[in-house]
């Protein structure tokens, strides 16, 4: 999911966008949301990276990547489904389908189609001959920039940019990075040693990967809630 924004602060969703409901507590009903590319059969050149998505400790839907490497083309397809309720009622929900295709290391294009509590939002976004991204948002006039990077976050890469390409509504992010050291976190079942990365500006949140460059977690706080994706 990715992390959009909140006034001119960004909140999840690559990475939430519930920040609408925050301030309800512990009386949050359970999400319902899931998704079915965890369960694809992985292939050689294949890594799928599961979160379950919590609220104050309450899982509230599933972020889903799936990376598939064949020689120099990757491409990559996210599910996004948070629900957050409240007894019987839904309060908010955030949907998203993004399908990307990167060669040598470089985006060439990404659609994503996005359902933001009623709002949505289709983005469009292909490198042009000269190098740059055309950006067509719900089908209006492309927009040219020179900022490729996704707010995807499975890339190490990311917390290397200023500047990140929105998959939710196509606006340009700028952000910093900070490494904020190595720690051990316990992820899927065992104790394993990570660094953290604070990424600030538009975006306020901690990425967190593991020695091989994996992405293994992200967490955020906004209004006194506390958000975390966990690896599953």
């Amino acid at each position: 999911m990715d992390i959009q924004s909140v006034g001119r602060t960004r909140v999840a969703a690559a990475t939430l966008c519930g920040a609408l409901l925050f301030g309800m507590g512990p009386a949050l009903a359970p999400a319902s949301a899931s998704s079915d590319l965890a369960a694809l059969p992985e292939d050689p050149g294949t890594e799928i990276y599961d979160f379950h998505v919590f609220m104050n400790g309450r899982m509230i839907g599933d972020h889903i990547v799936r990376v598939d490497d064949q020689g120099d083309a990757t491409s990559v397809e996210i599910d996004i489904a948070l629900e957050v309720g409240l007894g019987p009622f839904t309060l908010y929900s955030y949907d998203q389908e993004k399908r990307a295709l990167w060669r040598d290391g470089e985006l060439q294009s990404f659609r994503s189609v996005s359902d933001n509590d009623g709002d949505a939002y289709i983005v469009e976004a292909q490198r042009t001959a000269d190098g740059d991204i055309s950006v067509v948002v719900n089908g209006a006039d492309p927009v040219l920039t020179d900022v490729w990077f996704p707010t995807s976050y499975w890339n190490k890469e990311t917390v290397e940019q200023s500047k990140l390409l929105a998959t939710l509504d196509g606006e340009v992010q700028e952000v910093s990075a900070r490494a904020a050291g190595w720690q051990f976190i316990p992820i899927q079942g065992s104790t394993r040693r990570v660094e953290k990365f604070e990424l600030r500006g538009d975006l306020d949140i901690d990425l967190w990967y593991d020695e091989e460059d994996k992405w293994v977690r992200l967490a955020f706080n906004f209004k006194g809630n506390e958000f975390v994706y966990e690896l599953q």
